[in-house]
Formats: structure tokens, sequence, C-alpha cells
């Protein structure tokens, strides 16, 4: 699952500098499709959702830890979108 979240992670950079709704837009976008990723590999159909939760947990943690250790505004504001959309999708 880390190749998954670090990949995840290298996808959400690719919408650093659009604007918010884009970066919201694709972010949503890139969670659905891992999480599908995630679901679809799990051979225990019980097991696929909380595989998913626990994908989307550990894509959060990995984006806090990178808001704080950049130091440009630009990437902590990008990151901080980024925080924003998998909060508001994971309460959906």
């Amino acid at each position: 699952m880390h190749e998954r979240i670090e990949a995840f992670l290298r996808d959400v950079l690719c919408y650093q500098g659009k604007n918010s709704g884009a970066v919201r837009e694709g972010v949503q976008h890139l969670l659905t499709a891992y999480e599908k990723q995630i679901r679809d590999a799990e051979n225990d159909p019980r097991r696929a959702l909380p595989a998913a939760q626990r994908f989307r947990k550990l894509c959060r943690d990995r984006v806090v830890e990178e808001i704080q250790q950049r130091t440009a505004i630009p990437s902590i504001s990008h990151f901080q979108t980024v925080l924003s959309v998998i909060d508001t999708s994971a309460s959906e």
C-alpha cells in the first residue's frame, strides 16, 4: 500500500499551481480511483471497504507529514487544500 500512497502524493503534486477548484476536483477524482484500486485488489469483499478507509487515513497522514516538512507557502497551501478534500470526502 505504501507504493500507492506515494503514487497518490506524486499525482496530487501535478495539480499544484492550479486553481483551487481544479485541485479539489482532481484530488477527489484521484481518491476515488485509488480507493477503487484498493477495493478491487482485496480478495475478501468484507475487507474491501476497511482497506479503502485505511488507505485514505494513511494518505491523510502522509499529506500532514508533507505540510509539516514544507517551508514554501504555495506548497503548504496546496497540501492544505488536498487535506481539506480528503477530510471532506471522508465525512460524506
